[in-house]
């Protein structure tokens, strides 16, 4: 697969970040950047790391943001299907008391809650990743 400019400004990251921990020596350095700015596909860039540690800490935390997304995404879906469900039922059988608001309500307060909770989560992991960059 190509490589785009994204996964060269990663890898150069990575490989600056390896060099200020002292994993690497400012030639190798110097020789791996001119490899990784010519490289035209993801395994030429890979081959440049393959012998350093990797953060595996911003890749879980990446994953978790996007099975948030997904999951909210999922939550407010079913909450307009099912709760539109109530009220078309609700004014076809002629209106009357609004009794479908004993579920939309409470559901509308958790999924508030939830939009709160993934708002909260995903400015945390930008802060995290906004310190890390910042440190290399």
């Amino acid at each position: 697969m190509r490589a785009s400019d994204d996964d060269r400004e990663r890898t150069l990251r990575l490989l600056r970040g390896n060099y200020a921990a002292g994993r690497l020596e400012s030639d190798e350095l110097e020789e791996r950047v001119a490899v990784a700015t010519r490289a035209r596909s993801r395994e030429e860039l890979r081959a440049l790391t393959y012998d350093l540690p990797r953060d595996v800490r911003a890749r879980g935390a990446r994953a978790v943001a996007r099975v948030d997304a997904v999951m909210l995404r999922m939550h407010g879906t079913a909450f307009v299907g099912v709760n539109g469900t109530m009220v078309g039922v609700w004014a076809l059988a002629g209106g009357g008391a609004f009794w479908p608001a004993w579920l939309l309500v409470p559901w509308g307060f958790g999924l508030g809650a939830h939009a709160y909770g993934s708002r909260a989560l995903r400015r945390a992991l930008g802060r995290r990743r906004r310190r890390r960059v910042r440190a290399i």
